[in-house]
């Protein structure tokens, strides 16, 4: 750990300001850790972030990794079903490559042995231990080296390996639902779960002696945009597409709201719209940086990465792919983190400066401009009522290409096909 936060520092060349500094965050703590190595690891923490002079942080992983608690695992009301019959999911499927991943089965978020067990990671023992290191700071006159607490990682009610089916079974019949009296609501009821899962962390983290103001959850959010240009036939929610975790539960009385931030369109936007309607607090970007997942592929600088957080209010962006895999290996979030160029822009917050926010390309911004000069000159005669209206539209795209504002340009051009194919 003491290699790593070195070589960082020596790479980026500062480790910042009191108001704006540069933080090394320690994760996952999990489940599958015992008490004493997670005491272990936050102490180690502390005492690197004294020395160095750089801020630490902690990214807990609530929920997905906890095949070595047997105590817990074994217990069918701990594990989630795929249906009212009690069926136990057969892993948690994770979609973080080509293929899908299988590890241990989505855990029953409010069972009451898995909540006795949070309470006790939140508070006895994580909590305790990082209240402990903030003291110390606090006490040596350097309180600015605490980053903060993320209190799950991409929080969620995950689908089903075998079947890729959603779950949530579990937790609806702790609440007291069955197949003869369900929710009204199947996807508002999880949605809840997953929302006082988090508030449970959150709060223990919290009572411990942490303030709410460090302490950010962690969601994965499909934007609105993304759902609705979905190129594919299955009926699903906008609430199953987000594993029944939306932004709207990413706020809480014991933590401030904090999602994965790699782009997608019109996700930013969306992302500031719900923080306009909660009073706009200090938020995270739990996780993230300037390349786009589903094609491995930056459409932006990281300085443009960077604004779109700490120019709307957020408090902690936490950049993924330092350090990550050998550096031969040709990871492209390793990359993206420690380019030239992205050292730079590292650089310029660090040291005070206002950090320019330009756009990104989105990679699906060709493909639709592509589909609309194909199907226009056949829709226009079938359509002539609206001829007048598209071609502004068409021209206005025309515009923003021509002045690279491909925000604007993506905006445009879903106007348009949701014209063409209402």
């Amino acid at each position: 750990m003491s290699r790593f936060v070195q070589r960082l520092i020596e790479e980026i060349g500062t480790t910042g300001q009191t108001e704006t500094k540069l933080a090394f965050m320690i994760g996952p703590l999990a489940f599958d850790h015992t008490d004493s190595q997670l005491r272990q690891m936050i102490r180690d923490a502390f005492r690197i972030a004294r020395e160095q002079d750089i801020a630490v942080g902690f990214h807990i992983d609530d929920s997905m990794f906890w095949a070595r608690r047997a105590d817990l695992g074994r217990d069918p009301a701990n594990v989630e079903w795929l249906d009212w019959e009690g069926t136990p999911n057969t892993g948690r499927r994770l979609d973080w490559g080509a293929e899908p991943i299988r590890i241990a089965p989505q855990m029953c978020f409010n069972s009451p042995a898995i909540q006795r067990a949070v309470r006790h990671l939140a508070h006895d023992v994580i909590g305790v231990a990082v209240n402990e290191g903030i003291a110390t700071l606090e006490a040596q006159g350097a309180p600015e080296l605490f980053a903060g607490v993320i209190v799950g990682w991409e929080t969620q009610i995950g689908r089903d390996y075998a079947t890729d089916a959603y779950l949530g079974y579990c937790a609806l019949t702790h609440l007291g639902f069955s197949r003869e009296q369900p929710p009204q609501d199947m996807d508002r009821e999880r949605e809840q779960v997953v929302q006082t899962f988090i508030a449970l962390w959150a709060e223990g983290i919290a009572e411990a002696g942490v303030d709410p103001e460090k302490i950010y959850a962690h969601t994965a959010v499909t934007s609105r945009q993304t759902y609705e240009n979905r190129t594919d036939d299955s009926v699903l929610s906008y609430s199953q597409v987000n594993q029944f975790a939306p932004p709207s539960i990413t706020f809480g009385a014991h933590y401030q709201p904090g999602f994965s931030t790699y782009p997608q369109p019109g996700l930013m936007e969306q992302l500031y719209g719900e923080l306009a309607q909660h009073d706009n607090p200090a938020w995270a970007s739990a996780e993230g940086t300037n390349i786009y997942p589903a094609l491995l592929t930056s459409g932006g600088s990281m300085e443009t990465y960077l604004a779109q957080m700490f120019n709307h209010g957020a408090a902690l962006a936490n950049i993924f792919g330092w350090g990550v895999g050998l550096e031969t290996s040709g990871n492209p979030f390793r990359t993206a983190a420690e380019t030239t160029d992205s050292i730079r822009a590292y650089r310029r917050f660090l040291g005070g400066d206002v950090l320019v926010e330009g756009y990104y390309v989105f990679p699906d911004l060709p493909n639709r401009m592509q589909l609309i000069q194909t199907q226009l000159p056949t829709w226009i005669p079938q359509n002539p009522s609206r001829q007048a209206e598209i071609e502004a539209l068409v021209l206005l795209l025309s515009q923003y290409i021509e002045e690279n504002n491909y925000q604007e340009a993506s905006r445009i051009a879903d106007d348009i096909l949701a014209i063409m194919t209402p």
